[in-house]
């Protein structure tokens, strides 16, 4: 029988990881086209920083910077994971899962539509004369997706009850008893009378 226990935190884990490896990636991707006159400017961002080509200084914190925010839902995640495998903090494992899970997903959407809502203000320019923007979604805002929904299929997963082993009622010792003779009484039964007894 599949133990749920351990797939639940399987999945939480390898979610928090992959939301990890997404942080990490470059997740969109935003090129300002002058018509020729300059070369064309690209703003590449992660959850952390933001590079430019052709480099016009250090990189810098990303415009969305949700790096660190990420980065203690996923290891909140990862021990709650950890927590829900013990008998004596299951509980507060499930609850503290389902909440980081949560958390994780929260950031995500929340910078998915952030990405979003820069797609449409840039999807209405130029704007008297100014450079064209195309925005590009990259695959470190798909590797974090993907974590937040294993990690939320794993914390989900991680509510349910093992249903394999239940205590099972405790059975009753069998208790053998031995006649010594024909005199004795059995356990449980009513005593028999020998012949004296009768005669009596």
């Amino acid at each position: 029988m599949i133990d749920r226990g351990k797939i639940a935190v399987l999945l939480q884990v390898l979610g928090a990881g992959l939301a990890f490896a997404g942080s990490l990636e470059a997740t969109y991707r935003t090129t300002y086209r002058y018509d020729g006159r300059v070369p064309d400017q690209v703003m590449t961002s992660t959850l952390w920083f933001v590079t430019s080509e052709p480099l016009d200084g250090p990189e810098r914190e990303a415009f969305y910077a949700m790096g660190w925010p990420l980065v203690v839902a996923a290891v909140l995640m990862v021990v709650a994971a950890v927590l829900t495998l013990r008998g004596r903090t299951a509980f507060v494992g499930r609850v503290a899962a389902m909440g980081a899970a949560g958390a994780l997903g929260g950031i995500v959407l929340a910078y998915w539509l952030q990405i979003r809502h820069e797609i449409e203000i840039t999807s209405n320019w130029p704007a008297q004369g100014g450079p064209m923007a195309v925005v590009d979604v990259l695959a470190g805002m798909y590797v974090l997706i993907a974590g937040a929904v294993v990690g939320l299929v794993g914390a989900a997963l991680a509510q349910r009850k093992q249903e394999g082993r239940q205590e099972e009622e405790p059975e009753e010792d069998v208790v053998v008893h031995q006649l010594v003779s024909d005199d004795d009484t059995p356990p449980f039964g009513i005593a028999i009378p020998d012949e004296h007894q009768e005669a009596r």
